[in-house]
């Protein structure tokens, strides 16, 4: 295949092997550091704001539950959170592709020839992510693993501004920096690597996929196993979209349904208790 016919995404490095790498790792720890460093000093100052405004002293802080915490926070505070996360991914992305390696963004995946044959894709690797969960979701279960995800989010029921709030967050918010860093850059860059080895392909889809399971490790307390194999599964998934297109349109997409459908069912059994005993 002559070079002007391969996409972007598949385009040689421009830096060797080594270096590539080096970067990738680098660019990793200062985005996840950042977001778990984000993750403390927004949650306490907030917490600090609330605590202030509800006149509770720092002690009282440190008597509240769980869920009194999450309550404090709110879905503002969430938001206000994954905004700065999904920042930090996005600019860590577009500053080592597009400012040290003075590469075009197509790389990354920031393009869209074809957008409705491109958002017909994501929709249908949208519905197969979705499938994955269910699957999975319904054999952990059944063998007694339950994650608990959920439950460290602001959501309450009748708080209806603040659910719609979250569910931005969650289904536009998180979709888009995720995948600009775990597949537009660390998926894409390691593919780039790879070649035409199919060995090096499966690495860069199961390396990839892997920390970005790990990277929501932090989100369960309880039955993290469950949240991390569909994670990996539907990390292969957005990858492959990824892969076969170019675009990073189709993984954004797809993991948009599957966060906005997880999260519509959330909603209803946090707005209707009833109907979902286990919560």
């Amino acid at each position: 295949m002559n070079t002007l016919d391969v996409p972007a995404s598949r385009l040689p490095m421009r830096v060797t092997p080594l270096a590539a790498i080096g970067a990738l790792i680098a660019d990793l720890l200062i985005a996840l550091g950042a977001a778990l460093a984000l993750s403390v000093a927004v949650v306490g100052a907030i917490l600090v704001l609330r605590a202030a405004q509800s006149g509770l002293d720092l002690g009282a802080i440190g008597q509240l539950n769980s869920q009194d915490i999450t309550r404090l926070i709110g879905a503002d505070g969430m938001v206000i959170l994954l905004l700065l996360q999904n920042l930090v991914f996005i600019g860590v992305a577009v500053v080592r592709v597009r400012v040290l390696r003075r590469e075009p963004l197509s790389v990354l995946g920031f393009s869209a020839p074809q957008p409705f044959r491109l958002v017909f894709l994501g929709v249908g690797l949208g519905l197969l992510a979705l499938l994955l969960n269910g699957i999975v979701g319904v054999l952990f279960v059944s063998a007694g693993i339950r994650q608990n995800q959920a439950a460290l989010y602001p959501l309450f029921p009748g708080d209806y501004a603040g659910q719609a709030l979250f569910f931005i967050g969650a289904v536009v918010l998180a979709p888009i920096g995720e995948e600009v860093l775990f597949r537009g850059y660390l998926f894409g860059s390691l593919r780039r690597l790879a070649g035409d080895s199919r060995t090096g392909i499966a690495v860069a889809y199961g390396v990839s996929a892997l920390i970005f399971a790990l990277s929501h490790s932090l989100a369960a307390t309880e039955g993290l196993i469950g949240l991390l194999v569909p994670s990996f599964l539907i990390g292969l998934v957005f990858a492959w979209g990824f892969d076969r297109s170019g675009s990073l349109i189709p993984a954004i997409v797809a993991h948009a349904i599957n966060n906005g459908i997880a999260f519509a069912a959330l909603l209803t059994c946090v707005n209707n208790p009833g109907m979902c005993p286990q919560m």
